[in-house]
């Protein structure tokens, strides 16, 4: 007999039951793919740094090998542990051709993110690996590119690229694109292509190129080993610790946490709706419950009939969600995780196995808790679908008289939201929480594009973002620069376009604050050129004279100076003294670094490059000077000031856009689920109400509007509410993320079009479909049904 009371009631009730086993789908794939991406993610970036082998401390020194104090200092000293040395040689633009490409054979000019240097494949330290994470072999003429240097020329495996350096040129087919560890970050500018030893040998020999040694030190005493560094004040271009290595992932972190707090709500959603679905479904099967008590059936066997229900659903949804959970898994690790490889045994059997199970447990132990009111149902009370007859207090909050104004539909949505809100609950919460999951990590993305964020990376704003290809020859002939700044500033005079040309050199000076025995190395900036520009400070004022300096907070800190206090640079041979005037922020270096004044005299021996060099025109918009500069320089690459910063942090930008496509199609379609579930329930239950209106004049139409307007009302609300929620919480919780980039004090940014206008009219028309193709239902109400009502 239960088997077919089981039967008929599946039968019956097939859209509900479709929609629960939807649900409970849902909640098992966002459950387990969640929870196993949040075990991968965990230790992504530790198993990364470990098959790598990256080392303790890696210093980039421009020399090559010849006279190499450096290999003399790591040579038999007490504190290293091991050591690894590893030439390479820099790459401009010209230097690189793309000679085919798979889809065309159209030869294309490359264009580097930043500095570029090929090697051969490493041996010990620093190990590459493909996108699938496998360990890179080569052969004869292949090539590997890392990932961000692929994506940003559209490059894949199978194209070939021609490399030229002095007399020597020769054709590479693209092997593999990889992921390198140390230098793979969004963070890091410093970006390798590699070789076999054999082709890199042909290259060793030619003359008229800037040759680099990579040095990767595992010290057996850290103390130690900084201080005796410290005290050779080397020339190097830059040096980082294992440490600073794990940072420079914070981007791509950040992309993975806004993945999981997505997943995490989604699942909050899924059982929050589930829930409820169990709950109605329980009220609307009052009438039944009391037939069956009526002829006999106990408590307990009613309420086994509905746990072997409910059992037989979510089994059959955990099963269908637990399948669709690894594909789903790996969609989102592969958004979330795209520089970093991931231990192969992330997706584990027995995490989906257990989330699986959990979701059968929570779903039926909604369905108890649902039933605790099943003892004191009557027969009676049960036909009356759960109400004994009788009601002592008024149904409606809003009095219909004083209302006269209101269109009949919107007075009883508003009606229904205020009297019954209970029965709302579930879709103001879910309304609001998409809300929430779309403006967050809006936040993040509008922060990254707006006007003001260059200040936060230590630069001031220009029109134009020019990279000449050449700034590596820079960092040895300064004089190079200034003069192609003069040409540069010339050459658009001629065009009739009064403009102003600079650049900022920065130099990796050791400096210390009071002893001299602890020094450290930060990157310090110092402008050039004929703009006068001024930068965003947090307190103090910049630096005039040339013993001034001002500093970014984090380093004040490390440092324990303050303004007003003095900071030694141990360059050359006699230290240099500068006062500190100011401290501000900085994204740049992981928010390490100095800026001296324009008029200080800097060790040129310490240069270690120049980001770009920025043009600021006279009465003209960026995007203008733009289209004009590269009408006017073909050769060089012109960017605005978004272009400029995606090349700096590596497309992460692109990525987040990526990520919010995504994410609004997610909230889209469980809007519209979550509205078609919650109007069917409803409906059915009022179906007594619908052929009463009718019955007194009401017409479809106007039937329609009001299950529409109730939902549209709440989405409203739910949208003003999670807007505001959204402003209060993101400083908490995105906030942090760019204060680990060295953004102590940033202020986030909103696109006003996009978070007030855009997403909250997208929601509306999605979810307004969605009511109104469900309250086309109305239609099959007849009026007899009228005597369904209590």
């Amino acid at each position: 007999m239960f088997g077919r009371i089981l039967r008929k009631d599946l039968k019956r009730k097939r859209a509900m039951n479709v929609i629960l086993l939807l649900f409970i789908i849902l909640a098992t794939m966002f459950l387990a793919g969640s929870v196993d991406n949040l075990m991968a993610v965990n230790g992504a970036i530790d198993h990364f740094m470990e098959i790598s082998k990256v080392p303790d401390f890696l210093a980039i020194a421009t020399t090559d090998g010849r006279n190499d104090e450096i290999a003399e200092f790591l040579q038999d000293n007490e504190a290293v542990l091991e050591y690894e040395i590893m030439d390479t040689f820099h790459l401009v633009n010209e230097n690189v051709t793309v000679t085919k490409r798979q889809e065309t054979s159209d030869h294309d000019r490359y264009e580097r993110t930043n500095t570029l240097c090929i090697q051969a494949v490493p041996r010990d330290h620093m190990k590459v690996f493909d996108v699938d994470g496998n360990s890179l072999t080569l052969k004869p003429g292949e090539i590997a590119f890392p990932k961000l240097e692929a994506d940003r020329n559209q490059l894949k495996v199978g194209d070939e690229v021609l490399i030229r350096a002095g007399d020597a040129e020769q054709r590479f087919k693209i092997a593999a694109i990889v992921k390198d560890a140390v230098f793979g970050s969004s963070m890091m500018g410093f970006k390798r292509l590699i070789i076999t030893e054999e082709d890199f040998a042909r290259y060793a020999d030619q003359n008229g190129m800037i040759r680099a040694r990579l040095y990767n030190v595992d010290y057996a005493d850290r103390e130690m080993f900084q201080s005796q560094w410290n005290q050779q004040n080397f020339n190097v271009i830059s040096s980082v610790e294992e440490g600073t290595v794990r940072m420079c992932y914070v981007m791509d972190m950040l992309i993975a946490a806004v993945l999981i707090v997505v997943s995490v709500c989604l699942i909050l959603l899924a059982f929050l709706v589930l829930r409820f679905t169990i709950v109605f479904t329980l009220q609307e099967d009052y009438r039944e419950i009391g037939i069956m008590k009526a002829i006999g059936i106990q408590n307990r066997g009613v309420k086994g009939l509905y746990l072997i229900k409910y059992f037989a659903l979510s089994v059959a949804g955990a099963v269908i969600g637990c399948l669709l959970s690894f594909p789903f898994g790996r969609a989102i690790l592969d958004k979330a995780i795209v520089n970093i490889v991931v231990d192969k045994a992330e997706q584990r059997l027995w995490i989906h196995l257990v989330c699986a199970l959990a979701v059968v447990g929570i779903v039926l132990l909604f369905c108890n808790l649902s039933m605790h009111k099943l003892k004191k149902i009557s027969a009676i009370e049960a036909i009356r679908s759960g109400s004994n007859g009788e009601r002592y207090w008024a149904k409606n909050r809003l009095k219909l008289w004083r209302r006269s104004g209101m269109r009949p539909y919107f007075y009883l949505a508003v009606n229904d939201i205020l009297s019954s809100s209970r029965q709302f609950v579930t879709l103001l919460i879910t309304f609001c929480l998409g809300t929430m999951l779309i403006l967050l990590p809006l936040s993040a993305a509008s922060t990254l594009k707006s006007d003001g964020i260059i200040g936060s990376f230590s630069l001031s704003p220009s029109d134009v973002y020019l990279d000449t290809g050449e700034g590596e020859i820079y960092t040895v002939d300064m004089d190079r620069m200034f003069q192609d700044m003069e040409e540069i500033e010339a050459a658009l005079k001629e065009h009739g376009l009064e403009a102003q040309v600079g650049a900022d050199m920065g130099y990796m000076i050791p400096c210390y604050a009071d002893d001299p025995e602890k020094k450290v190395t930060y990157y310090a900036l110092q402008a050039f050129g004929s703009w006068d520009r001024h930068y965003t400070l947090l307190e103090g004022t910049e630096p005039e004279l040339p013993n001034e300096i001002m500093i970014t907070e984090i380093t004040a800190e490390e440092l324990g100076v303050k303004i007003g206090d003095t900071v030694y640079f141990a360059a050359s041979d006699a230290p240099q003294e500068f006062i500190i005037t100011g401290i501000y922020q900085s994204m740049m270096n992981m928010g390490q670094g100095y800026r001296v004044a324009r008029s200080a005299v800097m060790d040129q021996q310490y240069a270690g490059g120049i980001l770009c060099i920025q043009v600021e025109i006279a009465d003209m918009e960026s995007e203008e000077a733009c289209e004009r500069l590269q009408e006017i320089f073909p050769d060089y690459k012109i960017m605005d000031a978004q272009g400029f910063l995606d090349s700096m942090i590596g497309g992460v930008v692109g990525q987040l856009d990526t990520l919010m496509i995504f994410i609004v199609g997610l909230v889209l379609v469980l809007n519209g689920l979550v509205t078609v579930l919650i109007m069917r329930t409803l409906m059915a239950k009022e179906r007594g109400d619908i052929a009463l209106l009718k019955s007194i004049g009401f017409a479809d139409r106007s039937l329609r509007a009001w299950q529409t307007a109730r939902i549209l009302l709440l989405l409203v609300v739910a949208i003003a509410v999670g807007t505001v929620l959204s402003n209060l919480l993101a400083p908490y919780i995105i906030g942090p993320v760019f204060a680990m980039m060295g953004a102590t004090s940033i202020e986030l940014v909103t696109g006003t079009l996009e978070a007030y206008v855009f997403y909250p009219l997208l929601l509306l028309i999605v979810t307004w479909i969605a009511a109104v193709l469900c309250a086309a239902g109305v239609r099959n109400v007849d009026v007899k049904e009228v005597n369904n009502i209590e």
